[in-house]
């Protein structure tokens, strides 16, 4: 993801935060003057109305500024509660001096005389502090009992089997809230005793079987514990491999010292490491996506569900067999799930895939067929007019899927994968909908439909989720490239 739009989606992450800010204002104000709320107004200069209006937005960039820059939006996953706690606590005390300086810059010159200033950014301090630990204390518990049990994990591979290696395993062992798995250690043998005896993964492979383990194993971050000065090239290597698959790889320690080090620049009972590469999405994007799936695809549901049992209804009253297909595809960190969608096809179509598969009328490893024989008289009609993918709501609504990302592609199309560069797809959820197929779906070859892939992942952003979803409804209509 370009650094340009992951700020657009750090935009509007903090959305809430200014909103919550505000309410303590008014709340402190309240408290402070003994008012009812909507007496407030009446004791505000209005009479530069558009004055007001400026300072207040110059007040909301002001918190923005002081809450951004205090670490608001970056992950916390390692970072300790304690620091978390002193960040938030900076924070609401220099949004209370803005807030103190707005209110002397809107208020009127009677106002001024009849309250104390200082006492309600007293008061709002207080309360923005409170409101912003508890909530941020208790998205840290929910998150940390989430990732314990086994959710939300993060699944990394260990290049080298030193003892910095050994530590930092050991490290994520004992704290399973952090929610990291680790695939495995990578090196050429066991250089560390302990290491081999720690028990906490495997020796899977050596060096140069990184690339295609990143091939066959869920990846989501490569940790590199070899020593920079010995092993640039390779180093060199791993990074250049991962770019490929969108991965990220962190260096652990120090750049120059190849000895265990004895500082770090993190908190303490946290994990030191170099970001050398990482391309992927922020948290807060991850979350507002995720988000928007599940409040979409459960309305959509509901409103879909008369169509549904209409749907359910033709395929069993014009072909024999169950209402849904289920297949195994390859999603988000190379990740198999099961797929459902609605049955286009006889009931053996998949047994019966070998006496087709050489009309195949694309290239590459995906097969689309456009009068493929497999297909019933009412799959047709759904195939046309994407009804068929009506129940992959479902598979959005329990986090398989994305309304909008890469089309999910069954294992033997992933199989087919010539390069490695196809597979950065993996790094983000696969989608309903998506740019191939608001732009020609069936009739766009291989390498162009994986380019539009790379397109999207570069260039995400709200907007162009939005954009996408309204433009997919269209292309149904037309039919543009259906099969």
């Amino acid at each position: 993801m370009t650094p340009s739009n992951r700020t657009t989606i750090l935009e509007l992450a903090p959305i809430g935060d200014l909103g919550l800010l505000f309410c303590c204002l008014g709340l402190s104000y309240i408290t402070a003057v003994h008012q009812r709320p909507f007496d407030v107004f009446n004791s505000l200069e209005t009479h530069y109305p558009i004055q007001v209006f400026a300072a207040t937005l110059v007040l909301a960039l002001g918190w923005h500024v002081v809450l951004r820059s205090n670490g608001f939006y970056r992950s916390r996953r390692l970072a300790g509660s304690v620091r978390e706690a002193l960040d938030v606590c900076t924070a609401s005390s220099l949004c209370a001096v803005l807030s103190c300086i707005w209110l002397w810059l809107i208020a009127s010159r009677s106002m001024r005389n009849t309250i104390d200033l200082a006492v309600v950014a007293a008061l709002f301090g207080i309360m923005s502090f409170a409101a912003f630990l508890t909530t941020r204390l208790v998205a840290r518990a929910t998150m940390q009992a989430f990732r314990a049990r086994g959710h939300n994990r993060r699944h990394v591979l260990i290049v080298g089997t030193n003892r910095r290696a050994n530590s930092f395993v050991r490290e994520l062992d004992n704290h399973p809230e952090w929610g990291y798995c680790v695939q495995g250690f990578v090196d050429d043998q066991w250089w560390s005793k302990q290491t081999a005896d720690s028990q906490l993964g495997a020796l899977v492979g050596g060096l140069d079987s990184i690339p295609e383990l990143l091939r066959t194993l869920p990846v989501d971050e490569v940790i590199v514990a070899l020593p920079l000065a010995s092993f640039y090239q390779q180093i060199a290597g791993i990074i250049s491999s991962c770019r490929d698959h969108g991965i990220a790889v962190r260096f652990l320690g120090t750049f120059f010292d190849q000895a265990e080090s004895k500082r770090s620049d993190f908190m303490r009972e946290t994990v030191g490491t170099i970001t050398l590469h990482d391309e992927s999405w922020n948290a807060w994007a991850f979350m507002i996506k995720r988000a928007t799936d599940v409040t979409v695809s459960l309305l959509l549901l509901v409103v879909l569900a008369p169509l549904f049992l209409m749907i359910a209804l033709l395929i069993k009253l014009t072909d024999p067999g169950p209402v849904f297909f289920r297949q195994v595809r390859m999603g988000y960190g190379k990740r198999s799930f099961e797929i459902l969608k609605f049955r286009t096809m006889v009931q053996d179509a998949e047994r019966l895939m070998s006496q087709v598969e050489h009309l195949n009328e694309t290239q590459g490893p995906t097969f689309k067929l456009k009068n493929d024989p497999r297909i019933t008289r009412a799959g047709s009609f759904l195939r046309k007019t994407s009804l068929d993918e009506i129940p992959q709501l479902i598979n959005v609504l329990v986090g398989h899927m994305s309304l909008v990302g890469p089309r999910p592609l069954p294992l033997r199309d992933y199989e087919g994968f010539s390069q490695d560069w196809h597979r950065r797809r993996f790094s983000v959820k696969p989608g309903i909908t998506c740019l191939w197929q608001i732009m020609g779906r069936s009739s766009i070859g291989f390498d162009e439909w994986m380019a539009l892939d790379m397109r999207y992942i570069d260039q995400w952003s709200v907007w162009l989720d939005i954009k996408i979803l309204f433009q997919t409804i269209p292309a149904v209509f037309r039919g543009s490239g259906a099969v």
